[in-house]
C-alpha cells in the first residue's frame, strides 16, 4: 500500500517536472522566434517608413531607377539600375555641353528577321549604354504599301496582316510613350521583337516594362493609330536615297552603304564617333 502510494507520488512529480521544467526548450524557442520576427518588422518599419506601397514597383524599371535607394532594393532592381543611371547622367552632361543628340532613324518591319537582329542585338543594348547621348527614331513600316480608302488608309505588308499589326501596335507605342521618355518605347519594341508572337505580345511587354497598355490599345483602335502609320508610311515612301533593305539607317539625315554597313555592325561605336560632346562611359569598350 504504502509502496503503491510511492509510485504514484513519483510519477505524479515525473509528470509536473515533465510540465515545468521539461518544456523551457520549447517554451524558450517560441518566444525567441517571436522576437525575432518583432524585431524584424520594426527594422522594416525603421528601414522603409510608416509603410511601403508595393504596387510602386510595378512603375517603368526606368522610373524606379532613379528613386530612392530603398525602392530600388525593396524592388529587387538594383543589378539592373547602373546603366540607367548612367544614361540620365549622360543626358545632364549632353545638356550642359549644349551639344546635339546623334541622331539616328530606323526604317524597319516588325517579323523581318534582320530587323528583328537589329532591334535586339544593337539597337537595345545601345540604349542601355550609352541612351543619354542619342535619339533613336524608330520607323517601323519597311516595304510596305498603303492607299487611302476614304478616310482612313489601308495598309499591306511585306510578311502579311500579323505585321502590319504588329507595325501599328509599335507605332502606337512610340506616339504614345515617346514624349515621356524617348527610350521606353524602345524597351517596349525590344520586348516585343524578343516575343514568340510579336504581333500580339503588346500587352505582357507593357505589363513587363511597367506601363499602362491601354493607352496604346486605345491608339491601335481608334483613328490616332491609322494617322500615325500614315506618317511613319510617307517617312519611309520619301526617303532619299529610297529604301530597298530593311533595317534601313540613316545616321544624322545621311544615309550610305557605308553608314549601312558600320551601323549593322556596331551600332554603339559609330555613335560614339558621331558624338562631339565629352565621351561617356559606355563608349570606353566599343569596337571602333
Amino acid at each position: 500500500m504504502v509502496t503503491s502510494l510511492r509510485n504514484r507520488n513519483n510519477a505524479g512529480s515525473i509528470k509536473k517536472f515533465w510540465k515545468w521544467h521539461g518544456r523551457p526548450r520549447y517554451v524558450f524557442e517560441a518566444a525567441f522566434l517571436l522576437i525575432s520576427i518583432a524585431l524584424v518588422f520594426l527594422a522594416y518599419r525603421y528601414y522603409f517608413g510608416e509603410s511601403f506601397d508595393e504596387t510602386v514597383c510595378g512603375k517603368p524599371l526606368r522610373e524606379l531607377c532613379l528613386l530612392d535607394d530603398r525602392i530600388i532594393h525593396a524592388c529587387k532592381i538594383a543589378a539592373s539600375c547602373p546603366d540607367i543611371k548612367q544614361q540620365k547622367e549622360d543626358e545632364n552632361a549632353a545638356k550642359m555641353a549644349a551639344v546635339p543628340l546623334v541622331l539616328v532613324e530606323v526604317f524597319y518591319e516588325v517579323l523581318c528577321p534582320d530587323s528583328k537582329d537589329f532591334v535586339i542585338d544593337q539597337i537595345y543594348p545601345t540604349v542601355q549604354k550609352i541612351g543619354g547621348i542619342v535619339n533613336i527614331s524608330m520607323v517601323p513600316f519597311g516595304k510596305a504599301e498603303e492607299r487611302k480608302d476614304g478616310e482612313e488608309y489601308i495598309f499591306s505588308c511585306q510578311h502579311g496582316e500579323k505585321e502590319c499589326k504588329g507595325n501599328l501596335v509599335q507605332t502606337c507605342a512610340i506616339g504614345v510613350l515617346g514624349d515621356k521618355d524617348r527610350n521606353l518605347a524602345i524597351s517596349f519594341i525590344n520586348c516585343m521583337e524578343i516575343s514568340h508572337d510579336p504581333a500580339t505580345s503588346g500587352p505582357a511587354c507593357a505589363k513587363d516594362i511597367g506601363i499602362d497598355y491601354k493607352p496604346i490599345e486605345a491608339c491601335v483602335a481608334g483613328k490616332l493609330g491609322n494617322q500615325l502609320q500614315h506618317i511613319m508610311a510617307q517617312r519611309t515612301l520619301t526617303l532619299n536615297p529610297k529604301l530597298y533593305w530593311v533595317p534601313w539607317v540613316v545616321l544624322n539625315g545621311v544615309h550610305t552603304e557605308d553608314i549601312q554597313r558600320k551601323c549593322l555592325a556596331d551600332l554603339r561605336g559609330v555613335i560614339c564617333d558621331a558624338y562631339k560632346g565629352p565621351k561617356p562611359p559606355g563608349c570606353e569598350d566599343t569596337k571602333s
